[in-house]
């Protein structure tokens, strides 16, 4: 049986429909006055204006598909060539699967929050911690402490990455005009020059940023692509594979080149219209593997085992490859802004801080960049990072925790409440669920090992 909410407090109506392929989603009511319960306090469904806002105040589709692209296409268009180095060719239908089921789970995290607006009207309008939420409704209290720790630690882990990643970038830019400078400096300079944007609330604030981010990484990556065809030598083949750890440490970097399931809960919970989060879903998986497959395919066949950590870094120096790497900085720092925002408003909730109270929001947001500028400069180097952190919070938050608690949802579900789905769809979330939790598991242990067996890089501030 399908169920829809009709405008009245309590009041429900029921008929026959077509299985649905979603859960339904509350109608908002077209005049104020006629608002109740029901009624969702976010506008939906009102006409766009020429910004592509959606009356109301949220997101609209087309944004937050750009936030969602613009936040994960970066580190994975850098990283994945020479992930695809530790796993052969036999990388190319793992980054595939990886892509299916991030998606597939993110589509599930958005199912989580539909059905927990429909049972409780008080989640309707904009919260700062909605993954946090969705844990604690489907598997209780611990488990949302655990979601709000593993966020911060994926989101926090994940800021230092993309702005060591952008100094990195930098560095290498006016490398032969300030050979002097070095990594530990650029890092402070960039970070400094993020600070102001990191001040913009929520999504709906910067929504801005997910254009000029996703837009500067499809030019970057078409120019780095035009300067790997010109880098061709006489084709070797490559046999790639490099044994159980390498694979495993690869799989890791894969894991968090999809990772965005963290801040998922945050931009739906800002858009006009939610209904709507399962085709963005779609339209951003398929936007970033069309970048991530031609670099990583071309990265690996071209320079093969001599491929670095850093795609940048193996180029050419060609004034191509200097708009790219000014292009690939500039989707650094924009999507730096995408993923810290939840990590914000999650200190923000932990401190009660007014929503209101621009003071002590900014003493709180500056307080967190001080703490990514320390662990920056402390930990120079991304790439073992990055692979521990897609292995162990990143699989827990994206490919473990949205089919289950997915699943516990619907389990709590009232019988006459019960919402039709799919047969395979439990079984799909099971398997998805053993694939993060095996893979999160040997990634993790790959990427210790790969941390101690290597010399560790002297913090900034001790050279």
């Amino acid at each position: 049986m399908d169920r829809k909410l009709v405008s009245g407090p309590g009041k429900m109506a029921t008929k026959k429909a077509p299985e649905p392929k979603s859960f339904p989603e509350p109608k908002s009511s077209t005049s104020t006055a006629d608002a109740t319960e029901s009624t969702p306090l976010v506008s939906k469904n009102g006409p766009e204006d020429p910004t592509g806002r959606e009356e109301g105040g949220g997101l609209s589709m087309k944004q937050t598909v750009l936030l969602i692209a613009g936040e994960m296409a970066g580190s994975g268009v850098l990283a994945l060539p020479r992930a695809l180095a530790r796993t052969g060719w036999f990388g190319v239908p793992v980054i595939i699967l990886m892509c299916i089921i991030a998606a597939f789970s993110g589509k599930r995290l958005g199912d989580c929050w539909t059905m927990i607006e429909a049972r409780d009207p008080k989640m309707r309008s904009r919260q700062r911690n909605p993954y946090a939420i969705i844990a604690e409704q489907s598997l209780g209290k611990t488990w949302s402490v655990v979601v709000s720790c593993a966020m911060m630690v994926t989101l926090f882990g994940a800021s230092v990455v993309y702005l060591l990643l952008a100094a990195q970038i930098i560095e290498h830019v006016f490398l032969a005009l300030l050979p002097t400078m070095t990594i530990c400096v650029w890092y402070l300079i960039v970070a400094g020059a993020m600070t102001p944007l990191l001040l913009f609330a929520t999504p709906k604030d910067f929504y801005f940023t997910g254009v000029i981010a996703f837009g500067s990484t499809v030019v970057a990556c078409v120019l780095y692509f035009i300067q790997m065809m010109n880098d061709v030598r006489p084709f070797v083949f490559r046999y790639g594979l490099h044994g159980f750890q390498e694979f495993f440490l690869a799989l890791g970097t894969i894991m968090f080149a999809f990772g965005g399931a963290s801040t998922f809960p945050t931009i739906q919970n800002d858009m006009a219209d939610r209904s709507k989060f399962s085709k963005t879903i779609q339209y951003s998986f398929g936007a970033i593997l069309l970048l991530y497959l031609p670099i990583a395919i071309a990265g690996y066949a071209v320079y093969g085992e001599a491929v670095s950590p850093n795609i940048v870094t193996s180029l050419s120096s060609t004034p191509l490859t200097l708009v790219a790497n000014v292009l690939m900085a500039v989707h650094l720092v924009f999507a730096f802004i995408i993923i810290i925002n939840p990590v914000c408003q999650e200190v923000e909730e932990l401190y009660e801080v007014p929503r209101d109270s621009v003071g002590w929001r900014m003493i709180v947001r500056l307080s967190i960049m001080g703490a990514i500028l320390f662990i920056g400069e402390s930990v120079p180097r991304f790439y073992t990072i990055l692979a521990l952190v897609g292995g162990t919070s990143v699989a827990l938050l994206t490919f473990i925790l949205p089919a289950y608690c997915y699943l516990k949802l619907v389990e709590q579900t009232p019988p006459d409440q019960a919402v039709s789905q799919p047969g395979w769809m439990k079984m799909a979330c099971w398997q998805v669920i053993a694939v993060g939790a095996v893979g999160g598991v040997i990634a993790t242990y790959s990427a210790i090992s790969a941390i101690f067996s290597t010399a560790q890089a002297t913090p900034c501030y001790l050279r």
